[in-house]
Formats: structure tokens, C-alpha cells, sequence
């Protein structure tokens, strides 16, 4: 009998046992699968992966609506423009300029915005006075750069060129040089018009007031195309760049894409997670495990985001056009992230400086450094060269007690020594009378430098151009 009970105590033990690694498994198994946004049960990894990816592939998309809603359709912004449509020119940046990061100092802005869905547009640039660079940039709100018209393409003349998108199939009007396509209905342009020195101003403005947008219609003389969809414009909240509601903004402007089939395996992952053109998101009404996986997934892109930012130089493949680029989704987001709107390389280069040579990033309560160019190292260029001086982590211009934020060819204080080198200094204070000439302020903290090049020569273009690396000493 006590063999028999003990043998049933034993059963109830397994029994018992086997029971509680089911249930446990089964907890751990509902765990790994959430109810996603599109009512299906998704791996909890599986979200966070897509999410990862997704974001980083529609950063630009949603970073680019932010300039978008503030400059072309929140009036009550300081950085509103006007609306779309028209030009907003500006003159030679300063520390209070903030509409994008890493702005220059040499080619004064002009910023405008265009809506594609009534009907395509004429942009007309005037003809420049010379050797003047400038450039009307229009990217599209993937980040892509579609054309750059002005003096390194088409020289100095001018011209008139239309701005539609790639499903256009009606006729080019006489007059026109040539069509500038884009995949999505909205487009942007960041015009750059070179100034030498103070002097130049009135003949830059000069030039500014000769960039003309109007409608097809306008410029054919026909009847004006509307339409009457009005949208429904979500406030843009920059807050939302790193949570769950980026997806928000990115689904109200996946409506406003035309797809392009490089993009498909990407778009088809995004709709697994519901991220999908005009579709609602509200995380509000969303499973918590889902909600926590996409955020996760954010956190892990915005880690991968940083760490290429911290180990990329090349402007090749952060500003350019789908062509070059394709699908590299990181790089083309590290490009809006660190210089929205740049030229691409037979524009103009883009090397920065963010450590010294022994590896140790740039500080200026720390250092005191400078850059010396040998006679042949000294960047050849069609226009001019020049480094800009930016904080850190907003790289904004540096308010500095002599107003300088570059320095370069057109510095006529800029001194070369008696072998034909040149040594420029950044730091936070003078580093004396003779020596001023050459001084480019630097923060009391962390910093890095932009070196522009414009037109750059071919050598730059087509050989590896290496720089001198930046001295620093410690400050006493």
C-alpha cells in the first residue's frame, strides 16, 4: 500500500510539473507574439525589426514634412516663408538661423516649396554676372537630390525648366531646357547664391529677386488647374521624431508618394506593422506589447543612425540622386540628419572635421587647435572653398565676439606663409594680433567643422582626397 501511494505521489509530482512547463511556455510563447496594428499576431523581435528598419528608411520622409509644414504651411512659425509657391530669400546666415542644421556662410539661402498635384510648375532662374556660383536645388521629400540647374550644369545664362512628377506624360512647352521629375507631389528647393564679402550683397539680392516660380498654366497662359481636395495638414511636433508617432506623420505623407519598385520589399515590411499610405495611427488604441516593440525598434534605429553619423565623410552618398544612392536608407537619412538639402559632389564638397589627430573630439574648453595646408594641399575649387564653425549636437552657427562664422578663399584677411602654406585656427580665443587673420571661433565646448568646397576640381572629384589632419594643444 505505501509502495502504491507512492508511486500515485510521484505521478502527481510529473503530472503537476508537466502542467506548470506548459502553462509557463505558453506564457513565454504569448510573450513573442503580439497583436500588431493590422489585427495579425507578429514575433515581438519581428516588429522591432521592422519598425528599425521602416524608421529608418521614412526618416527623411517625415524630417523633410517637418520643414515643410513650419517654412510653406504653419503661419505661426518664425521660419514660414510665405506658403508654397513663392521664394523666401535671406541673406548671409548668422546663429540665429535654425531652419536646418550645419547652414553655410557663403551662399545666401532661398527657400520654397512646391505642390506638384494640380499641375506641374515653371521655375526661372535669371543669368548670373560672371563667375558667380549659384544653384536652385530641388530635392524630393524621399531626401533625394532630382536636379540642380545653375552654373556648374548650365553655366551662367539661366533658363527655364519645369518641375513635375514621373508620371507626367504631357508635353514640354517650347522654351523649356529641360524637365526636373519627382517622386513625390511635394518638393522643395534650398537656392544657393554666392556672395564675396559685404560688397556683393546688393548684387546677389540682385539675382535673388530673379528666381521666378509659376504655374504651367501661367506660364503657357491657360486655364489655372485646381483642385479641390483640401488636406487636413497634422501639426508637425519635432518631439515625434523619436517615438511611435513618427509613424503618424510618415502614413499622411506615404499618400503623397509616387512608389518606385526599388522600394517595394521595404513599403511591403512597413504594411506588416501598419505603417501604409493614408491609413490611421493611433497608438493610443494600439496592444502595449506592440507599442513597446515599435519603440524599441525606434530606440535601436536612432542608435544605428548616430553611429553612422559618427563614422561617415563622404557626401557621395549622403546627398545625391536616387541613382547614386538607391536604396542605402541609412546613408540617405544621415544626409538630411547632418546637412538637409546638401549639394551633392560636383556641387560641392563636404569634409568635416569632428576629432583631432590623436582621435579626441574637437572641444574648445578643452584646446586650442589649427589645420595647416601645404601649398599643393590647399583644396582647388571653380568658385571658392571655406570652413563653417558648428556647435555640438545642434550644429548651429557659433556666436563669437568678432562675428566671424567661415573662413576661406574669400577671407581677405586670410594669410599664407612665405612657402605658400596656410595654418587656420580654431579656438576659442585670439591666438594673437597676427595671427587673427586666420581665426575661426570656436565654442566653449564641443564643436566640429565643415570644409565646403564649390566647384570642386576634377583631381578632388576623382581621386581620394586626403586632408591634413587638425592639431590640438591643451589649454593651459
Amino acid at each position: 500500500m505505501a509502495k502504491t501511494n507512492s508511486i500515485k505521489m510521484k505521478y502527481k509530482i510529473i503530472t503537476i510539473s508537466t502542467v506548470l512547463f506548459f502553462l509557463l511556455g505558453c506564457r513565454n510563447e504569448g510573450e513573442k507574439k503580439v497583436l500588431t496594428h493590422n489585427d495579425q499576431t507578429m514575433d515581438q523581435n519581428e516588429i522591432k525589426r521592422i519598425a528599425k528598419e521602416t524608421y529608418i528608411a521614412l526618416f527623411p520622409l517625415v524630417y523633410n514634412y517637418g520643414t515643410m509644414y513650419n517654412q510653406a504651411i504653419n503661419k505661426n512659425t518664425t521660419e514660414y516663408i510665405g506658403g508654397f509657391g513663392v521664394y523666401k530669400h535671406y541673406g548671409l546666415s548668422t546663429p540665429e538661423n535654425r531652419d536646418i542644421p550645419t547652414p553655410n556662410n557663403n551662399t545666401p539661402y532661398s527657400w520654397a516649396w512646391v505642390d506638384l498635384r494640380p499641375e506641374p510648375w515653371v521655375l526661372t532662374m535669371p543669368p548670373a554676372d560672371g563667375n558667380r556660383y549659384y544653384v536652385c536645388q530641388w530635392d524630393d521629400m524621399w531626401g533625394y537630390v532630382i536636379d540642380a540647374p545653375g552654373s556648374i550644369i548650365d553655366g551662367q545664362d539661366g533658363g527655364n525648366y519645369l518641375l513635375t512628377t514621373i508620371d507626367f506624360d504631357g508635353p514640354i512647352p517650347k522654351g523649356i531646357k529641360r524637365a526636373i521629375y519627382s517622386e513625390s507631389q511635394f518638393i522643395g528647393t534650398l537656392t544657393r547664391t554666392g556672395v564675396n564679402g559685404q560688397d556683393d550683397i546688393p548684387a546677389m539680392e540682385h539675382i535673388q529677386n530673379g528666381y521666378i516660380l509659376q504655374p504651367l498654366s501661367s506660364y503657357i497662359g491657360s486655364e489655372p488647374k485646381t483642385l479641390r481636395e483640401n488636406i487636413n495638414w497634422i501639426r508637425y511636433e519635432s518631439n515625434d521624431l523619436k517615438n511611435i508617432n513618427f509613424f503618424k506623420y510618415a502614413n499622411f505623407m506615404l499618400a503623397y508618394i509616387i512608389p518606385n519598385k526599388a522600394d517595394q520589399t521595404m513599403l511591403e515590411n512597413a504594411r506588416k506593422i501598419g505603417v501604409e499610405a493614408g491609413k490611421e495611427w493611433q497608438p493610443d488604441k494600439m496592444d502595449s506589447s506592440f507599442v513597446q516593440a515599435v519603440n524599441n525598434g525606434i530606440e535601436e534605429a536612432l542608435r544605428e543612425i548616430d553611429q553612422q553619423i559618427a563614422i561617415t565623410n563622404d557626401g557621395k552618398r549622403l546627398f545625391n540622386t536616387r541613382e547614386v544612392i538607391g536604396e542605402d536608407y541609412l546613408n540617405r537619412t544621415v544626409g538630411v540628419v547632418v546637412g538637409q538639402f546638401g549639394n551633392y559632389p560636383s556641387q560641392a564638397m563636404y569634409p568635416s572635421f569632428k576629432t583631432d589627430i590623436k582621435g579626441e573630439l574637437l572641444d574648445g574648453s578643452k584646446k586650442n587647435y589649427s589645420i595647416t595646408f601645404s601649398a599643393d594641399e590647399i583644396p582647388k575649387s571653380d568658385y571658392f572653398w571655406s570652413f563653417t564653425m558648428y556647435d555640438l549636437p545642434n550644429r548651429f552657427l557659433v556666436e563669437n565676439s568678432i562675428n566671424r562664422y567661415s573662413i576661406g578663399s574669400q577671407t581677405k584677411s586670410l594669410k599664407k606663409d612665405k612657402d605658400g602654406s596656410m595654418t587656420i585656427y580654431f579656438q576659442t580665443d585670439s591666438p594673437g594680433k597676427e595671427r587673427e587673420g586666420n581665426w575661426l571661433p570656436a565654442p566653449e565646448g564641443p564643436f566640429y567643422t565643415v570644409l565646403r568646397i564649390y566647384g570642386p576640381d576634377d583631381s578632388l572629384l576623382n581621386e581620394p582626397y586626403k586632408l591634413p589632419e587638425i592639431l590640438g594643444v591643451q589649454k593651459n
